[in-house]
């Protein structure tokens, strides 16, 4: 018979060795497309998971926003409907408040500067999460964010009256307000069909993204701001993973970090091949002068960073 050894996570009774007398099925959401790299890199964690508990853990992966928007994720996990989520940080930080220092503009210039900091200071990300009631398993890159829109940008000044979608974060609102645009906020799952109607102007977005969801289609003008460097953490209810046997918390650690790693590098590696496939099917690429939009992101880190934990995490984020 099956029994529930913690909210969430599904436990199926199975024929194994002593080491994984049951067999762990996690269920994990994600908003982007399948087979995009976000996805990917959940695809090499199952792998590893697999490997490290010799089959007796696995993840059962839902892209796309099979399991709901990334607020819905988010709270499926509180709630231990859904075992595990990935999302934007964008949306994570509304619930573990130290993270908005990861929503800040122009704060890391390339992905691997960002992976070492992380690296570098897990235990203090790793703390903000229990805080919060929040189990952190890996800190995946969404890549550089720029910009998309209907008609060329070429500098700071074309954003004018521009409505802009941004994700559901009040860092990314005040951002995109600063540079001139009228920020929209809106769910990634209704993005395509606002570009198309002309519901908003333009999005910012990363080109892994723009990629996985053809938004050159709709959107033929990418402007290569590079205002944010972005992560997508990947969590689990704390109480839920406490609950769990020591060796699968080895595990699910351990597999968790070695595929965001793997992951980010993967990122960074297809920036330019993706740049020059966009070049190839039409799309227009434009490179903004960067330095209106840092002076204007400069106020932010004063107005948006104001609690010792967001304070702490800055500091060791940027010595």
């Amino acid at each position: 018979m099956l029994k529930r050894l913690f909210a969430s996570a599904t436990l199926v009774a199975a024929v194994a060795s002593p080491l994984a007398a049951q067999e762990y099925k996690f269920k994990i959401g994600h908003t982007n497309a399948a087979d995009e790299v976000q996805d990917k890199g959940l695809q090499k964690m199952r792998e590893l998971l697999e490997a490290k508990t010799n089959g007796g853990a696995t993840l059962e992966i839902f892209p796309g926003g099979q399991l709901g928007d990334e607020s819905q994720l988010i709270e499926g996990v509180m709630l231990g409907s859904i075992d595990m989520s990935m999302t934007s940080n964008a949306l994570l930080s509304n619930y573990v408040e130290d993270y908005k220092v990861f929503d800040m503009p122009f704060l890391f210039p390339s992905i691997g500067e960002l992976g070492g900091k992380i690296d570098a200071n897990w235990d203090l990300m790793e703390a903000s999460a229990n805080n919060s009631g929040f189990q952190l398993l890996g800190v995946h890159s969404s890549g550089l964010r720029h910009l998309m829109t209907k008609k060329p940008v070429e500098g700071i000044g074309d954003l004018a009256g521009l409505k802009i979608r941004t994700m559901q974060n009040p860092v990314h609102v005040e951002a995109w307000r600063a540079y001139g645009a009228n920020p929209t906020p809106m769910s990634y799952n209704e993005l395509y069909g606002a570009l198309q109607s002309g519901v908003v102007d333009g999005a910012e977005a990363a080109s892994t993204g723009y990629d996985g969801m053809k938004f050159y289609e709709v959107a033929p003008d990418f402007a290569q701001v590079g205002w944010l460097n972005m992560t997508a953490p990947v969590v689990m209810q704390k109480g839920a993973f406490d609950a769990l046997p020591e060796n699968i918390q080895t595990a699910l650690m351990e597999a968790g970090r070695e595929a965001a790693a793997w992951e980010r590098g993967y990122v960074e590696d297809q920036e330019q091949p993706l740049i020059d496939k966009f070049k190839a099917a039409g799309a227009n690429i434009t490179q903004p002068d960067p330095v209106p939009f840092r002076e204007a992101s400069k106020p932010l880190y004063e107005s948006q960073l104001t609690t010792a934990g967001q304070q702490a995490l800055l500091k060791v984020m940027t010595e």
